[in-house]
């Protein structure tokens, strides 16, 4: 068999086993994948590296559908894998996400500014920390942080702005702190 009967024999080999089975692995992807156009994107690029790898002499149809299959599978599955680390890659990257302060000197992820304030909410008295953590962490009231410390709810609105005060003032070259404080001090009033 010479070469353009072999080349011939190839595509009439191909075209048949692509004819035939496209449909059912693009079906068969589904079991892995939902997005349609994924699942035809991967089954067809398996049956372009079948194209360029295929040798009809060695190649038997039960073989081919076999090895389809499994790369179909594998890509599918390599495919799952990838997106998992993407998205835990976004995760990871949202929370090192640089946050720029006021001052062009300073960037900080939120890992380090919440490192900031708890070393600052842990400076403070015991009295006032649990009010603000009762108050703005477990989203206590006022009447309710007073009867739970046996205090007047006036020491306890008290306390809140004294702890609001100092944490403005410590962090006040950090912008989205400074929104995140003006959300917190329109949610006491």
């Amino acid at each position: 068999m010479n070469l353009s009967q072999r080349s011939k024999g190839k595509e009439s080999y191909f075209k048949q086993l692509f004819d035939t089975y496209y449909a059912p692995f693009c079906l068969y992807a589904k079991r892995f994948i939902d997005d349609t156009e994924v699942r035809n994107d991967i089954v067809s690029d398996v049956f372009f590296h079948v194209w360029q790898k295929i040798d009809v002499d060695e190649f038997q149809t039960e073989t081919a559908v076999e090895y389809i299959r499994l790369a179909v599978k594998s890509r599918c599955l390599n495919h799952l894998k990838h997106q998992n680390y993407e998205m835990d890659y976004a995760k990871w990257f949202q929370q090192r996400a640089p946050i720029y302060a006021e001052s062009p000197n300073y960037v900080y992820t939120l890992d380090e500014l919440y490192e900031k304030l708890t070393g600052i909410l842990k400076q403070l008295p015991d009295e006032q920390r649990r009010i603000f953590t009762e108050s703005f962490i477990n989203e206590k009231t006022r009447t309710e942080i007073a009867k739970e410390m046996n205090v007047s709810v006036k020491t306890v609105q008290r306390y809140k702005n004294k702890v609001m005060e100092i944490l403005r003032n410590q962090l006040k070259d950090y912008l989205l702190i400074a929104l995140l404080f003006h959300l917190v001090r329109e949610k006491i009033t």
